[in-house]
């Protein structure tokens, strides 16, 4: 039950963000922390999170964009170092300046 209603967010914040999809930038490389924060209100919350990424990759797949490693990008685990339920700025810059430190060498810089 309690999976239905995480779907049920889920959804609810994807049909609130179908307005800005065409918007979710597609170039890769790290997205502001801003376009996470659908709802403004300073955090990103894993619904949030999990529904910029799907817009994001959707965007990406429309435009014909390979998709090489995207099913290793980090989830939301990954940037909520506090585990409080909620992604902060810092917690977000830190996340993305250790998966740049940690890419493969020889892949390019973000366009």
């Amino acid at each position: 039950m309690k999976h239905y209603f995480r779907y049920v967010a889920l959804l609810s914040v994807v049909a609130s963000l179908s307005f800005a999809v065409e918007a979710l930038p597609t170039t890769r490389g790290p997205m502001s922390f801003s376009v996470y924060d659908t709802n403004k209100d300073g955090v990103i919350s894993e619904e949030e999170f999990y529904a910029v990424k799907a817009a994001r990759m959707q965007n990406k797949a429309d435009a014909g964009m390979p998709m090489r490693n995207a099913g290793n990008s980090p989830d939301f685990t990954f940037f909520d170092t506090n585990k409080d339920g909620k992604i902060t700025p810092e917690e977000l810059q830190k996340g993305q300046a250790t998966q740049m430190q940690n890419r493969p060498k020889g892949m390019g810089r973000a366009q």
